[in-house]
């Protein structure tokens, strides 16, 4: 990897990070002013969202009720898109890697045998959970798994940027072991608190 690709892949992921915390604040903004204020309870799955454009709507005008569907949308797509075409680019270079293909090597490309055939992996055996008529326990295994898969990145991160296998100018610097490791530490304490949680409802 040419040096400079570097700093704009730590720019891209500066900005999604601030993204995904703007959104997060804003949500928390509208469930505290807009909803908790009134008393609003929303309905579940798509009804509520469409309830909540309406309120969003009745407040900023007709205006708003679009625009903050056309960014839930955009907000959705990108996240599907971005996790259909980055974690099977990921998945393809990881296999790659393993069994020693050469970097130009087309099975470890995008639109490789190893890019297709995990996408349909990530397509076909969730359809099929569905037909196990068990809703409840995917729910519980999707909040678990959710609130592991970020300490397992952090922890990731955190042995393949400070080893002597990275070079020295990529390795974290001190203030990102301390947020990366104080990262982990939240969303360790934060799953196992669900995972009680979750299990003692089913007690």
């Amino acid at each position: 990897m040419a040096p400079g690709w570097m700093k704009v892949m730590r720019i891209d992921n500066s900005v999604a990070y601030v993204m995904s915390g703007v959104f997060v604040l804003s949500m928390l903004v509208v469930g505290a002013e807009l909803l908790y204020s009134a008393d609003i309870a929303l309905a579940d799955g798509e009804g509520g969202l469409v309830q909540l454009a309406d309120v969003l709507g009745q407040r900023y005008g007709a205006f708003m009720t679009w625009f903050f569907l056309l960014g839930f949308f955009a907000t959705s797509f990108s996240s599907i898109l971005g996790v259909w075409n980055g974690v099977s680019l990921m998945f393809a270079d990881f296999l790659g890697t393993i069994r020693g293909l050469d970097v130009e090597d087309p099975r470890r490309r995008l639109g490789g045998s190893y890019y297709r055939g995990f996408i349909l992996w990530l397509t076909i055996p969730p359809i099929g959970l569905l037909f196990l008529d068990q809703p409840i326990g995917l729910i519980i295994a999707y909040g678990v798994l959710g609130a592991l898969f970020m300490p397992f990145l952090a922890i990731t991160l955190l042995v393949l940027l400070n080893t002597d296998r990275t070079p020295r100018a990529w390795r974290n610097r001190p203030l990102s072991n301390t947020v990366m490791g104080l990262s982990a530490l939240l969303f360790v304490v934060l799953g196992v608190q669900q995972l009680v949680t979750e299990v003692g409802k089913l007690l």
